[in-house]
């Protein structure tokens, strides 16, 4: 036996669906015939192949149920189905930025939605920081400064992995008089919750709180800010964090980056 047999079983879409049922749990013949509504016959040649290939046993009750090596498929499928859900924006954009291990997790990211407007697409990434409870974790190279006096009102846990040229920016733009640094209640008290490390360059924007993600990948060598992966179900909430996670261990550990006396100038 060898691959293309067993792609080759899937083939048959009553097949797969009998293949199916039977990963919510361990089924008798009759159950997946009323199940089904498909013909007896049927049923049982769907299960004689299935079985003949190892991707399907039965138990000494007479009930069917899928082995270690049917679940192993199974799991790829679940990637090829959500990958080809998304099939232009992920042969249209680099994915190279994301870790192998995250890659083989996609099929548990059944509700990934695609969003395709650039302004609606800069207004889901405000309203994320605008509404979130817990914590902001992002990944970017650029920064709003207009939404830091928003977040200051909610004691939120704040990470950033940024570009080492923005960072110089922010510093830049940080100590300038009467720029957005003076419009803070308690600046230093903000400043203090805002954790930073950065990266010589950054191919991929993140953002990832209690209420979502967003995330945006590189196209023809530029962050793509037209198009973007998002959902707020909590398996891609997960998922984005070990995403951000990995880029934080890769990042430099920055001091705390100003005092007070240096504020606007002073």
């Amino acid at each position: 036996m060898n691959l293309n047999e067993l792609f080759f079983e899937f083939s048959n879409e009553h097949r797969y669906e009998v293949f199916k049922s039977l990963l919510k749990g361990n089924k008798r013949h009759s159950d997946l015939k009323r199940e089904l509504n498909l013909p007896a016959s049927e049923i049982s040649r769907h299960l004689k192949r299935l079985s003949k290939k190892t991707l399907v046993s039965k138990d000494i009750d007479n009930r069917y149920g899928i082995t270690n090596i049917g679940t192993i498929f199974f799991r790829v499928f679940n990637i090829f189905e959500v990958s080809l859900k998304h099939k232009g924006f992920f042969n249209s954009h680099d994915i190279a930025v994301i870790p192998l291990h995250l890659i083989l997790q996609l099929g548990e990211l059944k509700t990934l939605e695609l969003s395709d407007k650039t302004m609606e697409n800069i207004e889901l990434w405000a309203d994320m920081v605008k509404n979130t409870d817990e914590f902001i974790y992002a990944v970017t190279n650029q920064y709003q400064s207009s939404l830091f006096p928003i977040v200051e009102e909610k004691n939120v846990k704040i990470k950033a992995v940024i570009e080492k040229k923005l960072y110089k920016e922010f510093i830049r733009s940080y100590n300038n008089p009467g720029n957005w640094s003076n419009k803070f209640q308690d600046l230093m008290s903000f400043i203090d919750r805002i954790k930073i490390r950065t990266l010589e360059q950054i191919e991929f924007s993140l953002l990832v709180s209690d209420k979502g993600a967003i995330l945006f990948l590189t196209k023809d060598g530029k962050i793509d800010y037209s198009e973007c992966l998002i959902d707020n179900h909590p398996s891609f909430i997960k998922w984005a964090i070990e995403l951000f996670d990995c880029y934080w261990q890769k990042g430099r550990n920055l001091k705390q980056f100003t005092r007070k006396e240096k504020i606007g100038g002073k």
